[in-house]
């Protein structure tokens, strides 16, 4: 019995002992699963690390990029600055739409030697004839906006427009400034003629309408000249279609038409030959450098303002700082002792009108001196 207990309890000994040894591990396997626990921490701290360098990295190289680029963009801009500066970097050319001889082309010249003064560049004028100034226009149009090409006109950019036959006004550029003046506009006669005056002039042609010739161009400003001075003084001219301002002359001095406008310093020669008679001038009001030459008013005629300026513009996606540069340049010009005294030589007045200003002038000329008579002007320009 006693041998039994023993047995039983002995089994039961190891049958706990077993049971322990089932629920532990040995120590050698802890230890091993202790160490690869604190490998593996190290090795995730580890990877931690790294991504953070690398995120730190990638940031220093992003920032190092953005840096770079800004600095690019420094430089750009700074590079576009000192372009801008530099500008004019090599000749400009002034395009003159109307025939060389003309008094447009000649002020064209005088303007084009004192820019290349105040710009310091060579300032060329290049003559583009046709289409009623229109050419010379769309040549500049079809350019590059870098104000190395401008345009030089005056009213006469409004006919073909007014006439239908493009949409190109002064309106289609950037506009530089107006620098020129000339109120001196005359309605001339030959002196062998035997005017008197104006007034003179006038009744005979409601006396016998259509035997006294005026003439002019067809599609120039100078046609609606005609057909205000008819309408206002109750005139009966005959137009003729002559041509620019030298035909004019020619056909003046040969009698083959009465009448004519011509600008007064064109034909001064022949007004101090006594060959020409100024009639009258053709201004809103007098020009103290014609002192003599009357205004219709003076004989009880309305004053009609045939007056002229002289406009230059250039592309309309020049940037402004070019055109500031060159408009500020033409003010000089006109502030030029010698240019001024050269000018005024030739019975001009020196004045500057800058950029939109000089643009809305323009316009507003357009309005009062053309429009009036833009119907008469479509029906005898399409016979």
């Amino acid at each position: 019995m006693k041998k039994r207990i023993m047995a039983v309890t002995l089994a039961a000994v190891m049958a706990v002992s077993m049971a322990g040894c089932a629920g532990s591990k040995p120590a050698g396997t802890k230890a091993a699963e202790t160490k690869a626990a604190s490998n593996e921490g190290s090795s995730q701290k580890a990877d931690t690390a790294d991504k953070d360098t690398a995120d730190k990295d990638a940031a220093g190289t992003e920032a190092a990029g953005a840096g770079k680029a800004d600095d690019a963009g420094a430089v750009k801009e700074g590079a576009e600055d000192k372009g801008q500066t530099d500008f004019p970097k090599k000749p400009i050319q002034i395009i003159c739409p109307v025939k060389a001889g003309g008094d447009t082309d000649y002020n064209t010249r005088v303007i084009a030697q004192y820019l290349s003064k105040y710009l310091d560049v060579n300032v060329v004028v290049t003559n583009v004839e046709g289409g009623a100034t229109i050419l010379g226009m769309q040549q500049v149009l079809d350019g590059e906006p870098d104000g190395y090409t401008m345009v030089i006109n005056g009213l006469d950019a409004y006919i073909p427009n007014m006439m239908g036959t493009t949409d190109i006004t002064i309106d289609s550029f950037k506009t530089v400034g107006i620098p020129l003046f000339d109120n001196t506009t005359v309605l001339v006669a030959n002196k062998a003629s035997g005017y008197e005056s104006i007034k003179d002039v006038v009744e005979r042609t409601q006396a016998a309408p259509g035997t006294i010739e005026y003439g002019m161009k067809i599609g120039a400003a100078n046609q609606v000249y005609g057909i205000a001075m008819n309408q206002e003084w109750g005139a009966q001219f005959k137009p003729m279609d002559i041509g620019n301002n030298a035909a004019k002359m020619t056909a003046l001095l040969g009698q083959q038409t009465d009448t004519a406008v011509l600008a007064y310093a064109l034909a001064k020669d022949y007004f101090a030959t006594g060959e020409f008679q100024a009639l009258c001038l053709l201004g809103s009001e007098k020009n103290e450098l014609l002192a003599d030459v009357p205004l219709p008013s003076e004989y009880g005629l309305k004053d009609i303002d045939c007056s002229k300026w002289f406009w230059l513009g250039v592309h309309p996606d020049t940037p402004d700082e070019v055109v500031d540069i060159l408009s500020d340049a033409l003010e000089q010009v006109t502030e030029d002792p010698e240019f001024v005294k050269t000018m005024e030589d030739n019975y001009l007045t020196v004045r500057y009108i800058a950029k939109k200003d000089a643009q809305d002038y323009a316009d507003q000329f357009y309005q009062d001196t053309l429009v009036p008579y833009k119907d008469e002007f479509l029906s005898t320009s399409s016979k």
